[in-house]
């Protein structure tokens, strides 16, 4: 395999050889060759279990309700579009230790009496009313997590990768070359110390919301404020497959992906100025015949 990286994303890609690939499958730039690049050492591999054809048909799904599309966008869901990526990941373990205040409320209900006219008469009438009594709450939480993924692609920001879980690391198998042959398979361009500073933000996110839905006793609950350490395990680096499609759009460079194991959809699809002008005209026209039109007839 030869090692190239893209020259706008930076994305360092591992293309099998034979495979003639000249731009990068994320962004569409330019690949250059980049023999210096050290090939980091891989733990697993998940393999891709969704064919190219199948993930040319669920982009096509994807694409159907968008009328608007671009056609650039949408023949991206032509097979030949598409690039099979190993892309990297970082996998963490890690027990996460947090912290908590917030107030929670508890309602109680009062009688109250009230009075209404009916057909002249004064009648008295009661009714429940909800009260809310707030009390301060702190307490701890601690939790392992296990699996938690963080992109090790500047191709591929985090978000995206986000979007794109869940991954089934129970399928994955040990690094043997056979895995990623004649597969891209993009090297790590995202160092350890910046993807745990990821990981550790990532898992503090979850346990606010652990804490705030199954933490919080009472009827409400508000100022819910967490502080967490997470004590990270050294990571994993595991290659997952990923299909994407690389097309340039109306505003420069767009890609949509398909996860190459479970077929999830992912991607921003813009919007043909073109084609929404073409229909309001089309719109507008009908709408001036049919006043022109009435306006005969009177």
């Amino acid at each position: 395999m030869s090692v190239r990286r893209c020259s706008a994303c930076g994305a360092a890609v591992q293309v099998p050889e034979g495979r003639r690939a000249m731009t990068c499958a994320f962004c569409d730039s330019a690949l250059v060759d980049d023999e210096a690049q050290q090939a980091a050492p891989v733990d697993r591999v998940v393999p891709f279990t969704v064919p190219r054809e199948r993930a040319a048909a669920l982009l096509r799904g994807f694409l159907a309700g968008q009328w608007f599309a671009p056609e650039s966008v949408r023949r991206a869901a032509d097979p030949s579009a598409l690039d099979d990526v190993l892309v990297p990941f970082w996998v963490y373990d890690a027990v996460a230790r947090t912290t908590f205040s917030a107030r929670v409320g508890i309602h109680w209900y009062r009688t109250e009496t009230y009075t209404v006219t009916v057909n002249g008469k004064t009648e008295t009438r009661t009714r429940q009313v909800q009260e809310t009594e707030w009390f301060p709450l702190e307490g701890s939480h601690v939790r392992q997590w296990f699996d938690h993924l963080v992109s090790a692609s500047r191709g591929l920001p985090e978000a995206e990768a986000n979007a794109l879980e869940p991954f089934d690391l129970g399928a994955s198998l040990p690094y043997a070359p056979a895995l990623v042959s004649g597969v891209a398979a993009e090297q790590p361009t995202i160092e350890r110390d910046e993807a745990a500073r990821v990981a550790r933000q990532e898992l503090a996110d979850l346990e606010h919301k652990v804490i705030a839905s199954t933490h919080l006793p009472g009827d409400r609950s508000s100022d819910l404020r967490t502080q967490t350490a997470s004590e990270l395990e050294p990571p994993r680096l595991v290659l997952l497959p990923v299909w994407i499609a690389a097309v340039q759009g109306p505003t420069g460079p767009l890609r949509l992906l398909v996860n190459g194991q479970t077929g999830e959809v992912v991607g921003r699809v813009p919007r043909s100025w073109w084609k929404i002008g073409g229909v309001a005209a089309a719109v507008l026209l009908v709408v001036l015949s049919v006043v022109l039109c009435f306006g005969v007839a009177r």
